[in-house]
């Protein structure tokens, strides 16, 4: 029917200027790099579906959890800083906000704040101006049992240099999340391909699928190699 009211060429005029405007309004995305267009895309029929950001740092600026979250999704958000936590709190009311460290045990460690709140606290000391923080520590599997989560889609993982450890403390096989996004500052991806974090992904049956900016994609296989079919618009 649709190709038979397009031979009209008033209707086909004014289907030309609605495909011309209606596709004019650009993307609009909140991570750094523009991130969470590809995770949305993936996740698109998943509409109420679960999440969770370590090293989480702000509930809008950078966040690729923002978008699901609007669309329904809830979750765990987790950081060092108490301030971003503070402020997961008042607009995520949905989530668990967590002020803890994640790493490969349970108990105390310190992390190194440039301030309050900064995309570059970190466990790891970067310079002798950092203030040195004490604060509790638990790996993510003591986490997902302490809340009873005992599935989710999507892993997002933004530590600053400490991704190897928080996926140590992580049992992959038993949580098996649709779609895992790690920080990657430094290495190129033949380097990357090397690294113990990707590894031990491998190993799990997972699949790098894509590189945006600083974060790489990783999908179980068998989700992986059905990747065309979960972007298409």
């Amino acid at each position: 029917m649709k190709k038979n009211l397009l031979k009209s060429p008033i209707i086909y005029y004014f289907y030309k200027l609605l495909k011309i405007y209606r596709n004019k309004k650009p993307s609009l995305h909140f991570g750094e790099f523009g991130e969470d267009i590809f995770i949305n895309r993936i996740l698109k029929n998943i509409n109420q579906g679960k999440y969770v950001d370590v090293g989480c740092y702000h509930p809008y600026k950078g966040s690729l959890t923002f978008e699901l979250y609007k669309r329904g999704w809830n979750g765990v958000n987790i950081d060092v800083s108490k301030t971003s936590i503070d402020l997961f709190n008042m607009s995520r009311k949905k989530d668990i906000n967590l002020n803890l460290a994640i790493s490969n045990f349970d108990g105390e460690t310190f992390y190194y704040e440039n301030s309050p709140i900064n995309q570059q606290n970190s466990l790891i000391q970067m310079n002798k101006l950092q203030k040195k923080i004490k604060i509790k520590c638990l790996t993510l599997d003591t986490v997902l049992n302490n809340k009873n989560l005992d599935g989710f889609d999507y892993l997002n993982i933004d530590v600053e240099g400490s991704e190897l450890e928080v996926i140590k403390g992580f049992n992959l096989k038993r949580f098996n999340p649709k779609l895992i996004t790690i920080e990657n500052n430094d290495l190129t991806i033949d380097e990357y391909l090397k690294s113990e974090v990707c590894k031990i992904l491998i190993e799990n049956d997972y699949i790098l699928v894509n590189k945006i900016g600083v974060t790489n994609f990783f999908m179980p296989s068998k989700l992986a190699y059905k990747i065309s079919d979960l972007i298409k618009i």
